[in-house]
């Protein structure tokens, strides 16, 4: 990893709120791919169940199939994980996929901080200490 991509990204909140937009289109992606590479997973492994010839081997139609789907599964992955540096480089940090769950890494008088958004709101209202977790989350006000 480059110096460049473990540096951490400091936003302010109009910083933060700004990405918010881009940050949505990425949680959809990634809550697509995953739930794409977990079809593929299942399905090789009905194959593997399914897919054995009479000598308790895998048999060759099987074999290829597997094969394809392993292809398609890490393509799929590697383009997971490339959403997921998007995400790093606008300086958001994916917490929960389920729940939308984001934190912004922030200034708060002196005091290194967490921005904490969840999708369903409609811009960044509350912040955490970086220890705190979700569940100490207070209101920016």
């Amino acid at each position: 990893m480059s110096d460049e991509k473990a540096e951490i990204k400091m936003l302010t909140l109009i910083e933060a709120n700004a990405a918010l937009p881009k940050v949505k289109i990425i949680l959809k992606s990634l809550r697509d791919l995953r739930d794409r590479v977990l079809r593929i997973q299942a399905q090789i492994e009905i194959e593997e169940m399914t897919g054995l010839g009479a000598d308790g081997r895998l048999t060759p139609k099987t074999q290829n199939a597997i094969t394809l789907q392993m292809d398609e599964f890490q393509t799929h992955t590697a383009h997971f994980e490339n959403l997921l540096e998007d995400l790093f480089q606008l300086g958001a940090h994916l917490k929960d996929l389920n729940r939308g769950l984001i934190d912004f890494y922030s200034l708060r008088n002196g005091e290194v901080i967490f921005l904490c958004w969840i999708e369903d709101e409609s811009e960044i209202q509350h912040w955490h200490t970086i220890e705190g977790g979700f569940q100490n989350r207070r209101s920016l006000d």
